[in-house]
């Protein structure tokens, strides 16, 4: 198929919360947002071979709740086959309601539906025939938060030796006369310069590098975060003004991505379409031997809160106000486990592999080294979220993101140390099949 019988449509709605919703990221923040900074957005891309039809949608949120995104794909229906990627930005709203939680947070998630479904619609309204372009640069504003102390406990700190990935994938979208449409932007740090201190609604350093990117070349940005699970921002908190370091790290990235865009891009094959969607079912650390999973979680997070563990009825209703995530565990082969969101896609000769979960950054090298596309972004926090997804030797080391993150997502018990590789080579296997 010809790079011009290839069809696209972009469109863009605002989803920021109202003043007063609780912004998600940090545990302890005990108020509600005090206003928006930078709006955040919901931008779709809509691709069309005449055969297919894929929606990626790039919101500015933490993480997506998997039942959310169920409703949009329902709502959408017709065909459209949505992928949804967040760019985990930790100024950004509570993404998840349910019918116990409060009336404005439950007119938010309803609006928040609303406002994905319109901005698929509208980019499906717009179809063009395009031309596809790719590109590839480096960006060095992120470091690697696995800290190891003295006594070997791990902490987020700065690791200045541990893994980065740097690289920066670009996608240019244009109307074969030219026009631009979109440039889609694969990188991967945290969005977590501005800190637990922030109470304003943005779209941290992301929003910033749109805004420049937008401004120099046209059309939209859409943000697929990368595997940034163990990748913080090279700022540390309290040193200087934190908008100021918003602006400055963004346009360090923007200023890559025009760079390229400026004479470093070649023609990419846009067609066929393809999408592979699994449920991966990882495992936990503990066997199924009651009806239902055991709130042990409980106890781990009153340990690393400090407090004492009489006080084990506050933990629900704080989860509840705080971090009311609904997630799914099941007893499968004799152990708890957990679905993970694995997405496979083809756009010619360029795959995307997405996770839903927060994923660290060797296995979204790995999974990019292993594809047999031409070129392929990897973007977590995508279609849900089941937490961090570690590797085995992080596994092996401890720290947050195994030993203490699973159990806020209210599982029995850690993540299993086999779940990257079960993970990866699902992935991989499905990119197989679309090539």
């Amino acid at each position: 198929m010809d790079r011009a019988e290839l069809r696209a449509g972009v469109a863009r709605e605002i989803i920021s919360p109202p003043r007063g919703i609780y912004l998600i990221g940090y545990g302890d923040r005990t108020k509600g947002n005090v206003g928006v900074h930078d709006d955040l957005t919901a931008t779709a891309l809509v691709l069309d071979d005449g055969r297919e039809r894929l929606a990626l949608v790039a919101c500015d949120l933490l993480c997506l709740n998997e039942f959310v995104v169920d409703r949009v794909r329902a709502q959408v229906g017709g065909g459209t086959r949505v992928v949804i990627c967040c760019s985990h930005t930790h100024a950004g709203p509570i993404a998840y309601a349910d019918r116990r939680s409060g009336r404005a947070r439950r007119a938010y998630i309803d609006g928040l539906v609303e406002r994905i479904v319109r901005a698929v619609r509208r980019a499906e309204a717009a179809l063009l025939p395009v031309e596809l372009a790719w590109g590839r640069a480096e960006a060095d504003i992120a470091v690697n938060r696995r800290e190891r102390r003295p006594d070997g406990e791990f902490v987020i700190g700065v690791n200045p030796k541990g893994p980065v990935d740097r690289s920066v994938g670009v996608l240019r979208v244009r109307g074969v006369d030219g026009t631009p449409l979109a440039t889609v932007v694969n990188f991967a740090c945290h969005g977590t310069v501005l800190g637990p201190d922030n109470r304003f609604v943005s779209a941290d350093w992301i929003g910033a590098m749109r805004a420049r990117v937008e401004e120099a070349l046209g059309g939209l940005v859409l943000f697929l975060q990368g595997a940034t699970g163990d990748l913080n921002p090279d700022y540390e908190w309290g040193t200087g003004d934190p908008w100021r370091a918003v602006r400055a790290l963004g346009e360090v990235v923007a200023d890559r991505v025009i760079e390229v865009c400026g004479g470093g891009l070649s023609p990419l094959a846009g067609a066929p379409l393809g999408l592979d969607r699994q449920e991966v079912w990882l495992p936990l650390e503990a066997r199924a031997t009651t009806p239902a999973p055991p709130r042990s979680y409980r106890k781990v997070l009153l340990k690393v809160v400090g407090l004492p563990s009489f006080l084990m009825f506050v933990v629900d209703p704080l989860l509840k106000r705080r971090y009311p995530w609904r997630s799914r565990v099941e007893a499968r082969d004799g152990v708890w486990q957990v679905p993970l969101r694995v997405n496979a896609a083809r756009v010619g000769d360029l795959g995307l592999v997405t996770f839903g979960a927060e994923t660290l950054t060797e296995i979204g090298m790995g999974i990019k080294a292993a594809s047999p596309a031409q070129h392929t972004m990897f973007t977590s926090v995508s279609d849900g979220c089941i937490g961090y997804l570690p590797t085995a030797e992080a596994h092996a080391e401890g720290g947050y993101e195994v030993d203490a993150a699973p159990f806020f997502y209210r599982y029995p018990a850690r993540l299993a140390p086999e779940c990257a590789r079960i993970a990866s080579d699902a992935a991989v296997r499905s990119l197989r099949g679309l090539y």
